[in-house]
């Protein structure tokens, strides 16, 4: 799993074909996150701008390696 940067500073999009059904509670629920867009073959996650992507990779991380 990679986090790949985009245009915008507060959003960052995962390529990945898992069910949105396995991930929308868990990525919704991080600290800091204020949306989770659902593409398909991605995801776009989009913190609140005062949170910085450190914390928030970590537990983007932690919920993928449990797949």
């Amino acid at each position: 799993m990679e986090l790949i940067d985009t245009p915008n500073p507060n959003a960052k999009k995962i390529m990945t074909d898992l069910p949105e059904s396995i991930l929308l509670n868990d990525l919704n629920n991080i600290d800091g996150v204020s949306s989770v867009f659902f593409g398909p073959g991605f995801i776009t996650i989009s913190k609140l701008e005062d949170k910085e992507w450190e914390a928030i990779t970590q537990e983007i991380n932690n919920i993928f390696d449990k797949l």
